[in-house]
């Protein structure tokens, strides 16, 4: 690395360590690497998930739905951490080494990726959720039919009361 490339290193370091902690590093890692696993673990309950409907094991779906709520929550709270990277990332970039950014940048493409893949899986879920309710409401409409028919070929219903007290 030259002289100047190392100067702006340093330079950006010493910025950064000012906005976020002489540790900033430590702390960058630690945020993405909780990302990557917290989005991985996303990903395989959205899998799972898509299982669920299509066998349409509700009881199971919602197990599912509740954990990758905490996921969820858990995901949240790793953004509001690296909101301050964002925040510096002009810095951040100068400040780290090459190989070291084209990791970060390929691990947090990594991240960009899986979100993208667990919402486009979302998006045909809800699809094939309106589709098992649409087939529900059909059949239940076939049965509301059927009980109407069996009703009107069952013959009129004797008018007046069956069984009637009387005085002898």
């Amino acid at each position: 690395m030259t002289n100047q490339g190392s100067e702006r290193e340093h330079r950006g370091e010493s910025r950064i360590a000012q906005a976020l902690g002489e540790h900033w590093r430590d702390g960058l890692e630690a945020v993405v690497t909780a990302q990557l696993e917290q989005y991985g673990s996303l990903d395989a309950i959205s899998m799972l998930q898509r299982e669920c409907i299509e066998a349409s094991d509700t009881d199971r779906l919602m197990g599912l739905l509740g954990e990758r709520a905490g996921l969820i929550e858990a995901i949240a709270q790793s953004a509001e951490r690296f909101a301050p990277y964002v925040e510096a990332w002009a810095e951040v970039e100068a400040a780290l080494p090459e190989d070291v950014w084209n990791d970060l940048a390929r691990r947090l493409e990594a991240i960009a990726s899986i979100g993208d893949s667990i919402s486009a899986r979302d998006a045909e879920d809800t699809v094939l959720i309106q589709q098992n309710r649409d087939q529900i409401a059909g059949k239940l409409t076939g049965v509301t039919k059927s009980a109407s028919a069996a009703k009107a070929y069952a013959g009129p219903r004797p008018s007046g009361a069956r069984y009637q007290d009387r005085e002898a």
